[in-house]
């Protein structure tokens, strides 16, 4: 009888373990979900794919207006972080010694003047010198499984479906805008590209929100003025620059906002730059972001 009680007592914890294990997995798997695409469901969503081809789309989920740029290899773009100039296929090479994917994310962000939300990388040390020639259209199976990125599961199998289903939607193509410069070097325009495709990647959620934001920075004007057009790309109204001195670059960046009435503007900036948020008055303008470290983060040289 005594062996068949511990017995029991046994399979109790046996069975209770698997039920804690099975709780946590379903928990796991919510969490997943609800912070999934397949939940948030933005009205435009920009990506990109670097390997040999290095392919930007900007998905407008509501209307269907998708856009392509397929950037080429050899053209020479500005690294936000302090790293100068690199050629776009080297940028893997870079990533992978610094140990930061997220400057694929940054320096796409800052030479289209949007908010790439989410990047595909191979794990590869290689140097894409030329891209094939004939470029990518559509994101290959492998690609949206296997390669490294800040898409999660769901994420990964929302966008599977995705291009699956309206892949051949995805048929306005933007040429890249690259000059060559007195050194005979490729040199991607960033700023020429941001006047010219002004509101290409507008979300109409965030544009209808008409907010209207200030940047304050503690003494670098060109990073403010690189991550006012990262902002404005996307619908955003930014319309002061201000320098403070007295700004900590020890402390997370801050947005500073007065309504709730303009939380999808607010928690975009938020996300995209890992900001943390105060609802307080914030006088003759619906938002302040105050840079603090992310102008040491973003600076450009």
């Amino acid at each position: 009888m005594k062996y068949k009680h511990q017995s029991k007592k046994a399979t109790d914890k046996k069975i209770m373990f698997l039920i804690s294990v099975m709780i946590l997995v379903l928990g796991l798997l919510l969490s997943q979900i609800r912070n999934s695409l397949f939940v948030a469901q933005p009205d435009r969503l920009n990506l990109v794919f670097y390997g040999q081809d290095v392919v930007f789309y900007s998905l407008d989920l509501e209307n269907k207006i998708h856009y392509r740029i397929s950037l080429p290899s050899d053209a020479r773009v500005k690294v936000p972080g302090g790293y100068g100039e690199y050629r776009i296929g080297s940028l893997g090479k870079l990533m992978k010694l610094e140990k930061a994917p997220k400057l694929l994310q940054k320096t796409m962000s800052a030479a289209l003047s949007n908010f790439t939300q989410i990047y595909f990388y191979p794990d590869s040390e290689l140097i894409y010198q030329h891209g094939p020639k004939n470029a990518m259209i559509l994101p290959s199976l492998k690609q949206l499984v296997s390669y490294k990125s800040n898409a999660r599961l769901f994420d990964r199998l929302y966008l599977s479906i995705l291009f699956l289903f309206q892949g051949q939607e995805i048929n306005q193509n933007i040429a890249s805008l690259v000059i060559t410069d007195k050194n005979n070097d490729r040199v991607w325009q960033s700023n020429n590209f941001a006047s010219k495709y002004l509101g290409y990647w507008y979300s109409k959620e965030l544009r209808g929100e008409r907010a209207n934001v200030q940047i304050i920075y503690q003494k670098d004007y060109r990073t403010a003025l690189l991550l006012s057009n990262i902002i404005e790309g996307n619908g955003i109204k930014i319309v002061d620059l201000s320098e403070n001195l007295q700004q900590r670059n020890n402390v997370r960046c801050q947005v500073d906002y007065n309504s709730i009435k303009i939380i999808k503007t607010v928690d975009a900036i938020v996300n995209f730059f890992q900001c943390s948020k105060n609802k307080i008055e914030t006088g003759p303008v619906d938002i302040i972001i105050r840079l603090n470290s992310l102008e040491k983060e973003w600076e450009i040289d």
